[in-house]
């Protein structure tokens, strides 16, 4: 973990016990912000492989987290509308829905002065760069920062063992209705940020102070063409992804000590699980790894650990049937390992289930970026 995120998350660690037990919290750093959270559905993984924005959501709340105004669109992407199985959404749908561009000066009015929030935040900023970069406004501060709900989740809820949205929901009670659609995920995010204000209370300094003042004074453009785009929401959700063997797994998995590998895992992970990895979508993983700074042997290396902590977690139930094996032998491929990584991964689960070790958890949870 570097100095500056362990720093951050040792601060919010304290601060948020500091409002459990009503002791006593830092000084005021300025204003609370409003907030305003934000979903992305898109047709890939990486806006550096071409891939773009296919509905948004916004969500504004009030410093203490009310909702205060919110909307929702589908956009036409101006491509191939890749990733339907995911998000549910097809060509049709967006056929008379406005490109990001009509609606840009709208989501510019709804984030000035207000801290932007995204669950798995890195993924959704480093798209709505690019689509505000296309949509020919200029930025005059990269990367653009917010709140990450995916992030803070591993200080405020205990419970929750899993980076997913779903699993953070599920651990806090909160419903996730109409997952993989922009609202419904930013709606999720917005309670999940409620139940981090909630826990805080009254302190008067939030652990996110620091970006809270960036996100006040961030220089958004002004003087734009106010937006007269019709909005076009999707009439109809996608279907909750059934529980799976490998979904039960996945969501065993630990969180990482860096929060850089946190973004990329989560990506991968929704990929994974959504059967969204050919080899274009390898392709884009390598992109995605390079946005979270994570150099080529880092990426090796984390693949090596990941693949071997699922086998542990899924050997502890001594019985790997042949529908298993063959999940596993699917992901080792998608993660660019061999049959006979399986093999190792697997001897190896064994024989620290035996010992009652979990060396590859324990492996995955002090992950970070190599030199």
């Amino acid at each position: 973990m570097s100095a500056e995120a362990s720093a951050a998350a040792g601060a919010g660690a304290a601060e948020a016990s500091a409002a459990r037990t009503g002791a006593a919290a830092a000084p005021a750093a300025g204003p609370a912000p409003g907030y305003t959270v934000i979903d992305l559905e898109t047709t890939g993984l990486s806006p550096a492989k071409g891939h773009r924005a296919v509905e948004i959501a916004v969500v504004q709340l009030s410093a203490r987290g009310e909702i205060e105004d919110e909307w929702t669109t589908l956009l036409h992407p101006g491509r191939d509308l890749a990733n339907s199985h995911v998000h549910g959404i097809t060509a049709a749908d967006v056929a008379g829905a406005p490109r990001f561009a009509d609606i840009a000066p709208a989501l510019v009015a709804a984030v000035s002065g207000r801290m932007l929030v995204a669950h798995n935040a890195p993924f959704d900023l480093r798209f709505l760069e690019a689509e505000l970069r296309s949509a020919g406004i200029a930025l005059e501060r990269l990367p653009l920062r917010g709140l990450c709900t995916m992030r803070w989740s591993s200080v405020f809820l205990e419970d929750a063992a899993s980076r997913s949205l779903a699993d953070c929901c599920t651990a806090t009670g909160i419903p996730l209705e109409a997952p993989h659609s922009a609202l419904g995920d930013a709606h999720a995010s917005a309670a999940l940020l409620r139940r981090y204000l909630r826990v805080l209370g009254d302190a008067p300094r939030l652990p996110w102070q620091e970006d809270a003042a960036r996100s006040l004074d961030y220089p958004w453009p002004t003087g734009l063409r106010p937006s007269t785009a019709r909005l076009l929401e999707r009439t109809t959700a996608r279907a909750v992804r059934p529980d799976s063997w490998l979904e039960q797994i996945v969501s065993r998995l630990p969180r990482t000590a860096d929060s850089r590998v946190d973004s990329y895992l989560a990506t991968l992970e929704e990929a994974l699980l959504d059967g969204a990895l050919g080899d274009d979508e390898k392709d884009e993983l390598v992109a995605v790894a390079r946005d979270c700074g994570l150099s080529r042997r880092a990426v090796l290396d984390l693949h090596a650990t990941y693949l071997w902590a699922i086998a542990e977690i899924a050997e502890a139930d001594g019985v790997i049937t042949a529908s298993e094996r063959a999940d596993l032998d699917r992901i080792a491929a998608l993660l660019g390992l061999a049959h006979v990584d399986v093999d190792q991964a697997l001897a190896d689960a064994r024989a620290a289930h035996l010992a009652g070790m979990t060396p590859a958890q324990e492996a995955l949870q002090e992950a970070g970026p190599a030199d």
